[in-house]
């Protein structure tokens, strides 16, 4: 798997959770504030009217009852005892003169020895803002003054109801309930060179605080609400994350573990296996035909067999081992074993258990095994070695069984290789026209020749065709190939014809892969017209097989192709299994017989009978024979004998550089 693919998975698979919990902490977080706030401010605000409040009465107190002339008189001292009685706020009252006690209701006088400004717990906005406190625990003495000097606020006196405000204390402090909050305090109120005290019990119950109380459920109610939500938006995070790492898990058409599943867990396993205590092994398993089966039976019965595939080898897949369907009817199991004798045993009794599945019809499998060797962790990598084995196996080998090897490895490495130089190499015209000439039966003389492609490789030097060739046609780099050798042609016999040398007609292969595009004769035409040489010296050799893609395409090409004046031939005659109905709709000019013709034990009899008869054939339709793979003076005299045109073989001339077939057209 890419890096790529395997980093957008786990993305995928990543819980998303974070957001959610630090959604809910900020929101807690912001609603705990507030609510800290919002207590402050209205304790702040309730104690401050609370102060005030007590303040002006205290005030109204020491108006009524205490001037200049003070002295402990009896109806000022009853008249004070009243209001105290009256009052559920107001402990006691006291007079002092320049320090020196004078007379106390109670006989408790206030400590003067710590002072905290009033601003300091109500800020500088307050309506007392000039004014010092002095607070202890318990019984707590609160002095009051303005400015450094004990003064008296008429406003505050004119705004109070004395009677009124007792009268509403006095019904308040009857009721039946705890406060919340109570302080002692003392205020101070100087007349004249006296000082009066009033010492208040300040209680904050909770009918004080309704708006408080109020804002603190609202806010508790909204934290928890809140809470829920974002607990909820958790699970339901998890919930849908198990969601999708299902569904991305999960094989559309058996319903099992897909290869995400297995790449995963199979990793775990050998990542695990850190000791190699056990020994595993992959396998590739594929239902050859399945597409033949779907043709038979339906798409819709196709899966469902893959569907009961997967359900049996679910059965024999063990502890520590992983199984997943792939793609179409191929299957990935992650096995353990202990020898190659009991791992194949295994796997035959797989497919016996697979083809029990349809008793009525007979099902092949091909398998392909690869050995997990020490520190190989990658699963995919595995998988495709796996498969290249299993790609190996015939249509028609008996044993349906395939081991990756040391050699696949170096042909992997090698179509590695040369699919990451091929570019460079046909920039760099590595890749060099070598001619095999053709000599005609009768004279032996050179009447054409065959254009080859041989590689002459920086490091490894000369590279033979079989090594790069079928690489070129799996991988689509032939197209480009037969382009670059049919322009080195063309500019070849261009040299040759502006030397004022006699030039033959040199073929060049068309692939197969070249018959998909429709304006193929143009294309042609436009790569040889570069170089202005006659369409009579380039001869193209088409394959057979390539009668069987698609056919008027192929058809309308060789036609076009003759009127433009080319010469076309058909190459590997006899190799395919309808070659004579081939020739009833192909127009071609000249037919190459395969060599496979002149060899082996039967080519003097059955061979050279089946040649006679085909040479005889074309010339009856007006073509040219050119027999290839010739090796022999028997074979040559042969093919003179039945009047065949030209001879391609070994026998004459290997393939050979431009300059050497020139050397030796030359010289004959």
């Amino acid at each position: 798997m890419s890096k790529s693919k395997d980093k957008r998975i786990r993305r995928l698979k990543r819980l998303r959770i974070w957001p959610s919990v630090l959604g809910l902490f900020v929101i807690t977080t912001i609603f705990t504030v507030v609510f800290a706030l919002t207590i402050v401010t209205s304790l702040t605000d309730v104690m401050r009217e609370k102060f005030v409040s007590n303040y002006e009465i205290s005030s109204q107190l020491v108006n009524r009852h205490i001037d200049t002339n003070f002295s402990a008189q009896e109806q000022a001292c009853q008249g004070i005892l009243k209001d105290i009685d009256l009052s559920n706020e107001i402990q006691a009252v006291c007079v002092l003169k320049n320090g020196t006690e004078v007379w106390s209701s109670n006989g408790q006088y206030p400590d003067l020895s710590v002072r905290v400004a009033f601003t300091e717990l109500f800020g500088p906005e307050s309506t007392v803002s000039n004014y010092d406190m002095v607070i202890e625990e318990d019984e707590q003495t609160i002095i009051v003054k303005e400015d450094g000097q004990y003064t008296f606020n008429d406003q505050w006196i004119e705004q109070i109801d004395l009677e009124k405000e007792i009268s509403r204390l006095e019904k308040e402090g009857n009721k039946e309930y705890e406060p919340i909050v109570s302080l002692k305090l003392w205020y101070v109120m100087p007349v004249g060179d006296l000082e009066a005290f009033v010492l208040n019990d300040i209680h904050v119950y909770i009918y004080d605080v309704v708006f408080l109380a109020a804002v603190a459920c609202m806010v508790v109610i909204l934290v928890i609400v809140f809470i829920i939500y974002y607990i909820i938006t958790i699970f339901g995070v998890i919930s849908s994350q198990k969601r999708v790492t299902k569904v991305l898990y999960t094989d559309i058409v058996t319903g099992g573990e897909n290869r995400l599943a297995f790449a995963r867990k199979g990793t775990k396993l050998l990542k695990r296996n850190r000791r190699n205590k056990r020994n595993y092994a992959m396998i590739h398993l594929r239902m050859e035909k399945y597409r033949s089966f779907c043709t038979c039976f339906g798409v819709r019965e196709g899966e469902e067999l893959l569907e009961r595939f997967y359900r049996t080898l679910k059965k024999w897949i063990r502890r520590k081992e992983a199984m997943a369907h792939y793609e179409q009817a191929d299957f990935a199991l992650l096995l353990c074993y202990t020898t190659q004798e009991e791992l194949v045993a295994r796997i035959e009794s797989i497919e016996q258990a697979l083809n029990a599945i349809t008793p009525n019809i007979k099902l092949y499998f091909g398998v392909g095994v690869c050995l997990v060797e020490q520190r190989q962790k990658d699963v995919e990598e595995l998988y495709n070695n796996a498969l290249s084995a299993r790609s190996l196996l015939g249509e028609d080998a008996e044993n349906r069984i395939a081991f990756f090897d040391v050699e696949m490895k170096k042909q992997q490495l090698w179509e590695r290789k040369v699919e990451d130089e091929m570019e460079r190499a046909l920039k760099n015209k590595e890749f060099k026209v070598y001619l095999q000439p053709k000599y005609s039966a009768k004279e032996e003389k050179i009447a054409g020749a065959e254009a080859l492609v041989r590689w002459i490789h920086p490091t490894e030097g000369f590279v033979p065709p079989n090594k790069f060739i079928p690489i070129f046609e799996k991988n689509g780099f032939i197209l480009q190939l037969d382009d670059y050798m049919l322009e080195e042609v063309a500019r070849q016999q261009a040299k040759w014809i502006q030397e004022g040398k006699n030039v033959v007609p040199v073929s060049v292969n068309v692939s197969r892969a070249h018959f998909t595009r429709e304006d193929l004769a143009e294309h042609i035409c436009g790569v040889v017209d570069k170089f202005n040489v006659p369409h009579s010296v380039i001869e193209l050799e088409l394959t057979e097989s390539a009668f069987f893609d698609d056919k008027e395409v192929l058809l309308n090409t060789v036609k076009k192709l003759r009127e433009y004046g080319f010469i076309v031939s058909m190459d590997d005659f006899g190799a395919g299994y309808s070659s004579l109905n081939s020739l009833k709709e192909l127009q071609i000019d000249v037919l190459k017989i395969d060599a496979d013709f002149f060899r082996g034990e039967d080519s003097v009899d059955r061979g050279m009978l089946i040649v006679s008869e085909v040479i005889d054939l074309a010339k009856k339709l007006d073509m040219k024979i050119v027999a290839e793979g010739i090796e022999s003076r028997e074979q040559v005299d042969f093919l003179a004998q039945q009047n065949c045109d030209l001879i391609q073989g070994y026998y004459f001339a290997k393939p050979m550089p431009l300059n050497e077939f020139e050397e030796k057209y030359n010289h004959q």
